[in-house]
């Protein structure tokens, strides 16, 4: 990851941010070098400050000596030059930062990877951390990224974005033009921020490219109330994570009382072609091995490197692969076990790609195998988050992952076959089958269980984001299982509800309206979903219909306006011709409860567990306001809460 950080104060001491020029100072590429203190790896080197040296996992930092005052307006651009290690293809880990901070006691525990030597794991996101960044991301992390790969975004206190936009730069007629950020090649970047109306203007373009008229980025950020001391620290910070890469910063200008000064591009254009150079020539293999008189010493040298190469090149030294560890199947053996992926061993299909049966051909196990194309709405970061989720969870109600393959632009998941399929096929399929009371309250049942897992009861809480019937699979003693978690989200316990400003995701229907209006996912919106499932699950319907009149409609409302009429059991299943009575009006109170529109009126997961199992009495419920929109037609990704169409009910006497 890149990262361009900065923690924002006047400049009104004796260092002259200006334009570089003054002792402690090189003249002809504005690099710092007096004024520095220098951390971890980062050093001085012909004319450049290069943060990081090509070793795994390691921080650089070079930070000013002393604070600096108050916060103001400030101008401030940058060359900087990523140089990826062993030709990784433009994949470079993690990053480099420009950095204001109110303290420097982070080099203390920050971490590198992803974190970029500037906090880490237990602090990130903390209000104490009193930074501001401006970030250029390189890399996918499924810790943090909800967005592309290749990004500048700004960053408060943590390493996830509040704005972000694809890496690039306008042009002069207006068009977008991307840019590949570790691509070998130098960039400059230009920062502005006006203390008065508190905006940020970001902008990128290639070196020698003039600074674009149109700012890549421009949001509105307080930074007077994000940083809290009146003095701060200016430079720096970068890391590796287990991919080898260098970062350069070339030159440097910064000012407090106008726009930033003009760097030198004739001595910074020498400074690059050497660094560009001397780098390359480190990652080929010396040509004073290649002698024509091999002898055996050289000879084995020469065949260990040419192994290491191989191996390196096999791996593609893709972060993915990091993050997910080595592939657990190998694509031949893979297409083996679908004949050749064919259309007779095919269950389904969606969006990501398609699903086939395989039998493995060493085990003769039954597998199911999702095969995602390159042109599938699943993409790497879905791909990662299923494999780093799902591959570390164990309970009986979810979906076993046993592992991954990828060939080429194709990525497959391979799982535990669940002969019966999912659980939509029951419900609303075309070849639908009866499905009785019994097993439709024990699907219900081992649902809520294996959610409470993930909210409760693992080791970090893992929000889905996708519950819903087709992602529910049904093994052959039906029992249920929840799969599908390319949509997850891992945090740690204690951290509030787990909430996550993330972009829209999910499935209409079953988005909770906060999530829809918010984007923000949290344990709640989870039993949103599962409030809606329920409901299908008993009354056989999906959770969008239409009305008679042809407008759309939520099953939500439906049910909820028969338990306003004391008639709840006529929205059960008419196909269910034996069923228990209290467990069905249990379950739709239950589906409604949870389905509520205020989310501190839904019950946690073991609330709900207790509710289903134990026989705990259900809560008075509150009043509930209608999701379905009528006055524009129905649309779940905008609804709002305060539209005057919705209703509101007195829902707190029992029904």
């Amino acid at each position: 990851m890149i990262f361009l950080l900065f923690t924002i104060h006047t400049f009104k001491c004796t260092y002259a941010f200006g334009d570089f020029r003054e002792n402690g100072f090189n003249y002809d590429t504005g690099i710092p070098v007096g004024v520095f203190q220098l951390n971890g790896v980062a050093s001085v080197t012909s004319g450049t400050l290069m943060l990081t040296n090509n070793d795994p996992q390691k921080s650089g930092h070079a930070f000013s000596r002393r604070p600096f005052g108050s916060i103001s307006s400030f101008s401030t651009t940058f060359v900087f030059l990523i140089m990826p290690m062993d030709n990784n293809d433009g994949v470079s880990a993690h990053g480099l930062a420009f950095a204001l901070s109110s303290t420097m006691d982070f080099v203390f525990d920050a971490l590198p990877g992803p974190y970029l030597g500037l906090t880490n794991m237990e602090r990130n996101g903390n209000g104490t951390n009193q930074f501001f960044a401006v970030e250029l991301d390189t890399i996918k992390n499924p810790q943090f990224a909800d967005i592309d790969d290749n990004h500048i975004g700004v960053d408060v206190n943590g390493m996830e974005s509040i704005y972000s936009h694809t890496a690039g730069y306008y042009t002069s007629n207006g068009m977008f033009s991307p840019l590949k950020l570790a691509s070998g090649k130098p960039m400059q970047v230009w920062v502005d921020y006006d203390e008065i109306s508190h905006t940020i203007n970001a902008s990128l373009a290639p070196y020698l490219e003039l600074k674009p008229h149109r700012p890549l980025l421009s949001s509105n950020v307080n930074l007077t109330s994000v940083l809290a001391n009146n003095s701060f620290y200016a430079g720096f910070s970068s890391s590796t994570g287990l991919l080898k890469s260098r970062h350069y910063i070339i030159g440097w200008s910064f000012n407090t009382t106008g726009k930033a000064h003009p760097l030198n591009y004739a001595s910074m254009s020498l400074i690059i072609e050497e660094v560009r150079h001397t780098t390359q020539n480190r990652s080929r293999i010396p040509r004073a091995i290649l002698v024509p008189v091999v002898t055996l010493p050289v000879m084995t040298a020469l065949v260990i490197i040419v192994i290491y190469v191989l191996r390196r090149k096999a791996r593609k030294n893709s972060e993915w692969e990091i993050e997910t560890g080595p592939p657990s199947f190998t694509y031949k053996d893979l297409a083996t076990a679908t004949r050749g992926f064919n259309n007779m061993m095919l269950l389904g299909e969606g969006g990501f790609g398609k699903v086939y049966k395989g039998v493995l051909p060493t085990s003769k196990q039954n597998v199911a195998i999702k095969r995602i194309s390159p042109e599938s709405k699943q993409g790497m970061k879905e791909f990662i988050s299923e494999i780093v989720t799902l591959g570390h969870l164990r309970h009986r109600n979810l979906v076993q992952l046993l592992g991954y393959s990828r060939h080429g632009n194709e990525l497959l998941l391979v799982y535990d076959y669940m002969p019966n399929g999912s659980l939509d096929r029951f419900l609303h399929g075309q070849d639908r089958q009866a499905l009785n009371w019994v097993h439709r309250f024990d699907i219900i049942k081992g649902i809520a269980s294996g959610l409470f897992y993930l909210h409760e009861d693992w080791e970090k809480v893992v929000i889905h984001r996708d519950i819903k019937s087709s992602n529910v699979l049904i093994d052959n003693e039906m029992n249920s299982r929840l799969g599908d978690f390319g949509l997850a989200r891992l945090h740690n316990h204690g951290n509030g509800t787990g909430g996550h400003i993330t972009n829209l995701a999910g499935t209409m229907g079953y988005i909770a309206p906060e999530l829809a209006t918010l984007g923000r996912a949290t344990k709640a919106t989870d039993v949103f979903a599962f409030g809606v499932f329920m409901l299908e699950v008993a009354c056989g319907r999906h959770p969008i219909g239409v009305s008679y009149s042809g407008e759309p409609v939520l099953l939500v409302d439906c049910v909820h306006y028969a338990w306003q009429h004391n008639s709840i059991l006529t929205t059960v299943d008419p196909r269910l011709e034996d069923y228990i009575m209290d467990e069905v009006d249990l379950v739709l109170k239950l589906g409604l409860l949870c389905s509520h529109t205020i989310p501190t009126c839904r019950p946690s997961m073991r609330l709900v567990m207790q509710y289903l199992g134990e026989g705990a009495p259900l809560p008075d419920l509150p009043p509930i306001l209608s999701l379905t929109r009528r006055d524009q037609g129905f649309d779940q990704h905008i609804m709002l809460s305060s539209s005057p169409t919705m209703r509101m009910t007195d829902l707190s006497s029992g029904r």
